[in-house]
């Protein structure tokens, strides 16, 4: 008798033991399945990582800073093109990417940042984006769009003023370029003089 009760004891224990555990034998784990731990979100394209990529609304509501972090882990510069659509319209950027870690939509970064406008695109929604590496290597995703609510993206809320320096900036360093091709222009241009023989005597 006391062996069949410690057997029965046995099998209650492992029909108890897999129960508890029974459904995370068989449900899929979150936390095994890639995610973006912030708001925005994270595209891979061969060599090329984008890290909480979102775009943050203007003061006026009508254009969008693209912010996000590229990491370029090839020893080569990679060109990345998005194309965003939203309804009937679209919109496109390309971003170079240094070998390494970039960030871009910090109006105090290094790189200035780029915007893109896209009527009746509203803060809350989200935006279709193409993404293309030269050179091979493609992806579509929804891109979210934000504006100042949240403190972390105040910064990155671009106002009047801060537009017009950017179009100064861009006007003074157009003009550098400018400058700089007809210079060198004017002096390939430019013959050596001839040295002359001197004369006999």
């Amino acid at each position: 008798m006391k062996t069949r009760r410690i057997a029965s004891s046995i099998a209650l224990a492992a029909a108890l033991a897999l129960g508890a555990t029974g459904c995370s034998m068989i449900a899929p784990q979150g936390t095994t399945h890639p995610y973006a731990p912030s708001d925005g979100i994270d595209v891979t394209i061969e060599q090329v990582a984008l890290r909480n990529l979102l775009l943050v609304a203007d003061e006026s509501g009508d254009n969008f800073n693209v912010v996000f972090a590229g990491v370029n882990n090839s020893t080569e510069n990679q060109i990345l093109s998005m194309t965003f659509s939203h309804e009937s319209t679209q919109a496109s950027a390309d971003f170079l990417l240094a070998p390494g870690l970039t960030s871009f939509g910090d109006p105090k970064g290094e790189v200035a940042p780029t915007l893109v406008s896209l009527p009746g695109l509203k803060a809350g929604a989200t935006v279709e984006v193409y993404f293309e590496v030269a050179g091979g290597g493609e992806a579509k995703f929804e891109v979210p769009v934000l504006d100042g609510t949240l403190s972390e993206y105040q910064d990155y809320v671009l106002s009047l003023s801060d537009l017009r320096k950017m179009e100064s900036d861009a006007k003074e360093d157009e003009k550098k370029a400018d400058d700089t091709a007809t210079s060198k222009d004017a002096a390939d241009a430019k013959t050596p003089e001839a040295n002359e023989a001197p004369a006999a005597e």
